[in-house]
């Protein structure tokens, strides 16, 4: 009895060490991969956005809470008793960058927080569940949410379209200049773009020499 106790002991706790290591050692590839999964979001598009906010995954709130993107808890969240973690950021106001304590949303899981995500994405930026085959329409969208744009960070587009092409071989492989210019030139004909946001995409492609 004492043998198949530890037996079985032994199994669980690397079961779990495994699931340690699955839900805080992610790839961009690994990462791609959960995000197609999920419908209405755009699955290239979400993991530049989690790679920026998190520093390729390796960052305090994702290894401590599964939060991909910096989701900050809501007033239904914290009433259901959701888990939270408080942690203080860098956040952007007008212009400057400061550090402010807020509550984050934590999850059990990467696949948790991509259900959330996209229950998020979904009801608060439409815009960005319209473009979800679009990189660029899908970024724009993140400017355009119901109650607000996604982050505070006054060059968050720039950063996000630095990382696009940075990460776009990794994924797209050799059709990835292919890629970047077809969805741009989709975006603006669908007027999904801003002005600054087309001026933006344009001298990050011609300095990565993709135009």
């Amino acid at each position: 009895m004492t043998k198949k106790f530890f037996s079985v002991l032994t199994l669980a706790i690397l079961a779990m060490l495994l699931s340690f290591q699955g839900a805080h050692a992610m790839t961009t590839l690994e990462f791609y991969r959960l995000a197609k999964k999920q419908k209405h979001i755009q699955p290239f598009a979400v993991t530049v956005q989690s790679a920026c906010e998190t520093g390729h995954w390796t960052s305090d709130l994702w290894k401590r809470g599964n939060n991909g993107a910096g989701i900050k808890v809501s007033s239904d969240w914290l009433k259901a008793g959701k888990p939270y973690i408080t942690k203080s950021s860098v956040e952007s106001r007008n212009g400057v960058y400061g550090k402010e304590t807020s509550k984050f949303r934590k999850y059990n899981s990467p696949g948790e927080f991509l259900r959330d995500y996209t229950k998020k994405i979904r009801q608060d930026y439409p815009r960005c569940a319209r473009n979800h085959d679009n990189i660029w329409g899908y970024f724009a969208g993140l400017y355009a949410g119901r109650i607000g744009k996604w982050a505070t960070d006054h060059k968050y587009y720039e950063k996000l379209t630095v990382k696009a092409i940075k990460l776009a071989p990794e994924i797209y492989g050799s059709k990835w200049k292919h890629k970047l210019i077809k969805d741009f030139k989709v975006a603006s004909k669908r007027k999904s773009l801003e002005n600054w946001q087309k001026d933006i995409i344009r001298s990050e492609l011609k300095k990565a020499n993709v135009l």
